[in-house]
């Protein structure tokens, strides 16, 4: 079975390809990410969105393809440092984690 860690890349490269502004997506971690029912979360900065804050879109499994439900949020470059300096807060419990996109070298 795909684990949370391979899905989240998965999705990060399917939603680079669809939407080629995004210049960074980040794996959201949380506490409870050994639960089934906890999503795979990502964070997408995009360049070409509007401000509007943290607005978790959430996307049902669709087995067997994407056997867990998603989370998407997506951001400015400017509120993703926001999120980084603290004044910007993700939902309760939730961590930037690994970058998938770009990958690292």
């Amino acid at each position: 079975m795909t684990s949370k860690s391979e899905m989240a890349k998965k999705l990060a490269e399917a939603h680079r390809n669809i939407e080629p502004s995004i210049s960074r997506i980040i794996h959201l971690v949380a506490d409870r990410d050994s639960s089934d029912a906890e999503p795979v979360k990502l964070l997408e900065v995009n360049p070409d969105t509007f401000e509007s804050g943290i607005w978790p879109i959430h996307f049902g499994a669709y087995p067997p393809q994407i056997p867990f439900p998603s989370v998407v949020i997506e951001v400015t470059e400017k509120e993703f440092e926001e999120i980084r300096a603290g004044s910007l807060l993700l939902p309760y419990g939730w961590k930037l984690g690994e970058t998938l996109y770009p990958a690292a070298a």
